[in-house]
């Protein structure tokens, strides 16, 4: 072979070797594969720490114990007030509508609640409390406002004493009074010693506030209480019981949110009961933790497209003239929950 051709041929082959090595040299994509999963984590060869049991809580203290205590009779300012009762007479027979009762109130200036006032007992019911005794008192129209009922006719006991704001009794000599009368006629068989030893329940009554001390207050007459004499017995709701040898005020605290029953009943000097019509006792009162709105709550609404009628902002105040003393000023007169601790029974 020429040599040309041989130049020829090799350059050639050179320039073919050089294409293929060019296109050798350019990188083919990365081939396409599943994403891999992550290998499931090997369980732990140790266990779980259990979480620590969290500590008990303590339990709740236990409610305080109802209980009795005495107090002293709040002390009287100048000369001690006097109730007289003038009409209805004693044993007198009432034919007309109404029973008018006269009170004659000496030393003891009466105010709207909470000052002083009288306390009124037809036969054996919560007493009424009597503000003005200026005028005869309607006995059938307080009756029907206050115990919601009419008065009934046949024989009726009614018994009249001074209390104070928180409405504790003036237990003085001659701050008591009693009288029987029939009304359009006589009960049958109706006996009553108005001379023999008696016991008028008084308070407590009505609503408590939760919280306060509750005043457990009587009126004894014709007998004295001490331990070598009567004595009046008391339980609440059954549970708390004791006896009440001196004629003081108590109060009974730790009464808890709720209805309850007091009861009260006159013994003699061994435990055994007193006959008589009235002494024996039980009203059921209650504990709530706001009165004034609970008797609101329960107080009927007003006929729609009426108001209520306040009276007049100045109306005057009637009380009774004070001629032998002055009168204890009704601002003085504490409330309830306000009046003097009590030392223990």
């Amino acid at each position: 072979m020429p040599i040309s051709q041989r130049i020829v041929s090799s350059c050639s082959a050179s320039f073919g070797l050089f294409l293929l090595a060019g296109c050798a040299s350019q990188p083919e994509p990365p081939p396409e594969y599943p994403p891999m999963e992550a290998p499931p984590a090997a369980a732990s060869s140790s266990p779980a720490t259990p979480e620590p049991p969290r500590a008990a809580e303590p339990p709740a203290p236990p409610p305080p114990p109802v209980q009795v205590v005495a107090a002293d009779n709040s002390p009287i300012e100048g000369a001690a007030p006097t109730v007289k009762l003038r009409t209805p007479a004693n044993g007198q027979l009432i034919k007309a509508d109404k029973v008018e009762v006269t009170l004659d109130v000496k030393n003891w200036g009466l105010a709207p609640d909470p000052g002083n006032h009288i306390h009124l007992i037809v036969d054996n019911e919560p007493y009424i409390a009597i503000r003005d005794v200026s005028k005869p008192i309607d006995l059938n129209a307080v009756v029907e406002k206050e115990l919601k009922h009419p008065l009934s006719e046949g024989t009726h006991v009614i018994r009249v004493f001074p209390g104070r704001g928180h409405h504790e009794s003036v237990k003085e000599p001659n701050a008591f009074d009693i009288r029987v009368f029939h009304y359009k006629s006589k009960t049958p068989d109706f006996k009553f010693d108005a001379k023999a030893p008696l016991l008028t329940f008084s308070r407590p009554k009505g609503c408590s506030d939760a919280g306060s001390r509750v005043l457990l207050d009587f009126y004894v007459t014709n007998t004295k209480l001490s331990p070598t004499d009567s004595r009046v017995h008391y339980t609440i709701d059954g549970n708390t019981s004791g006896d009440i040898v001196a004629f003081t005020p108590h109060y009974v605290e730790n009464l808890p949110v709720g209805e309850h029953q007091v009861h009260i009943a006159l013994q003699d000097q061994s435990g055994n009961p007193v006959t008589g019509l009235f002494n024996d006792t039980t009203r059921t009162i209650k504990v709530a933790p706001d009165c004034k709105a609970l008797a609101a709550a329960s107080a009927p609404a007003a006929p729609s497209g009426t108001t209520a009628a306040a009276p007049p902002a100045n109306a005057p105040l009637v009380t009774t003239p004070t001629p032998s003393g002055p009168s204890t000023p009704p601002t003085a007169a504490p409330t309830e929950s306000a009046a003097p601790k009590p030392a223990p029974k």
